[in-house]
């Protein structure tokens, strides 16, 4: 009986979810079957989302299948000023292409705009950041020497509101900070800003031929050469990656994806106009399995023409196949 019950609950869900869709785990202990009714999520998001249903999730996964990131699909460079040339500012810009591409396409139930009192020009978009201490508990519990929980912020301008408050917001000893630029703004960090490091250099695209071991004292450094010499070539997860470098993303974005450096597993980026690779930046950062949960113009300090970006890293099953999760009926 307990096989027949077992068949006909992974029947039904094979139904409604298809193969791909779900795959239930059926616990079977004293007689009992128990279903993990969080395994889609939880095995989606490399353990981020932990109480969010498979019904909740499929839906999501339905969504971001649906999601059409362009306004003119089969011209998606309508509007960009490089390749658009009418003479029109409504039709002829940064701002007007930005309108009409890559609306989010996935929702974080809490997300949190960081920093300061969250308004203004500065804090940043974060995906439900009470479960960065969830994670950080639990890699702390499985090896004591493992950091926790580790950010980076690139460009800080001298800046440190959002590391500020990330750390209000998970606590004075969750999470490494390490803050990086260019300028000599060490003195101006809070003193209250626990486990937080200055690099005073800035990020460059990574030398595919550089040395192994990075030559300290330079200006710029490559993202790998950089988690090299902080010693971090063995993390799993950076938590956090916010990046506002004014133009270096469109040379570096690449190196973010790099398989041999930790999963950056958040990633809160301002891109400055709308370069020849933009769509290049997109479709690569969908291939790697981010979704966009949050999209923000940039209107006080120029006319639109910068956009903030926050994404996050989803395991590629989460995108299945798209045809298959279209025709799901998810009208109730």
């Amino acid at each position: 009986m307990l096989l027949i019950y077992v068949a006909i609950r992974f029947a039904q869900f094979h139904k409604k979810y298809g193969m791909q869709q779900v795959k239930a785990v059926f616990q079977i202990e004293d007689g009992r079957v128990e279903e993990d009714e969080f395994i889609m999520a939880r095995s989606q998001s490399f353990g981020f989302f932990d109480d969010i249903t498979n019904a909740h999730w499929t839906r999501l996964r339905y969504l971001v299948a649906k999601h059409i990131s362009h306004k003119y699909p089969h011209s998606p460079l309508t509007h960009n000023p490089h390749f658009d040339k009418r003479n029109m500012k409504y039709f002829n810009s940064y701002p007007a292409w930005w309108q009409t591409n890559y609306e989010p396409n996935f929702s974080c139930q809490f997300e949190v705009r960081v920093g300061g009192n969250g308004n203004g020009d500065g804090p940043k978009w974060v995906c439900d950041p009470h479960r960065i201490v969830r994670m950080a508990k639990a890699r702390k519990a499985k090896d004591p020497t493992h950091p926790g929980c580790v950010i980076y912020s690139i460009g800080s301008n001298g800046d440190f509101s959002f590391e500020y408050g990330m750390m209000e917001i998970l606590g004075n000893n969750t999470c490494e900070f390490h803050i990086f630029d260019m300028g000599d703004y060490e003195s101006r960090m809070p003193e209250g800003l626990g486990r937080a490091t200055y690099h005073q250099w800035g990020l460059k695209k990574q030398d595919p031929n550089a040395l192994d071991t990075p030559a300290p004292g330079q200006r710029l450094y490559g993202l790998k050469d950089t988690i090299k010499l902080l010693g971090h070539e063995n993390l799993d997860t950076i938590d956090i990656f916010k990046i506002d470098c004014d133009n270096c993303e469109w040379k570096t974005f690449k190196d973010w994806l790099d398989p041999d450096i930790p999963m950056l597993q958040q990633i809160q980026v301002e891109l400055h106009g709308a370069r020849p690779a933009a769509i290049d930046f997109f479709d690569g950062m969908e291939e790697e399995g981010y979704v966009r949960f949050h999209k923000e113009p940039n209107i006080q300090f120029n006319d639109g023409s910068c956009i903030e970006y926050a994404l996050l890293k989803l395991d590629k099953n989460f995108f299945g196949n798209k045809n298959e999760t279209l025709k799901l009926n998810l009208r109730r």
